[in-house]
C-alpha cells in the first residue's frame, strides 16, 4: 500500500487529491480490470464507489472508497491503495497499477 509521504517527497502529490476528480471511466494499459468511479446517489450522504469490471461483463467488484488519515483506499479482500497522479492524468491502484482516464 501507499505511504504517507512529506511535502518535499514526489510522491506526496499522488496522495493530496479530491475524489471528485477521479470520478469517470479508467482503463489500464497492461491489460487489467476496467475500474469506474462514481459517486454513490442513492445513499442520503453520498458517498464515492469504485467498481472493477473483468473481461466478462457479469463479473464486476463494487467497492466503498473511504478514507484514513488522508490515504484512499478500498477493501476487496485486502487493502488496495489508491493513489491520482494530476500531471500524467492517471489513476493508481497498488495491487492493479496504473490506469488512464477512458476516452468516450
Amino acid at each position: 500500500m501507499f505511504s504517507k509521504c512529506n511535502i518535499s517527497d514526489p510522491c506526496a502529490v499522488h496522495l493530496d487529491f479530491d475524489l471528485w476528480e477521479i470520478t469517470g471511466r479508467w482503463v489500464s494499459p497492461d491489460g487489467m480490470p476496467a475500474v469506474t468511479v462514481y459517486r454513490n446517489t442513492s445513499r442520503k450522504r453520498g458517498g464515492i464507489r469504485l467498481c472493477l469490471t473483468y473481461n466478462n461483463p457479469q463479473v464486476v467488484c463494487d467497492c466503498t472508497v473511504y478514507c484514513v488519515f488522508g490515504q484512499y483506499y478500498i477493501d476487496l479482500y485486502g487493502r488496495i491503495g489508491i493513489a491520482y497522479d494530476r500531471e500524467r492524468e492517471m489513476l493508481l491502484l497498488s495491487s492493479f497499477g496504473e490506469y488512464v482516464r477512458a476516452q468516450e
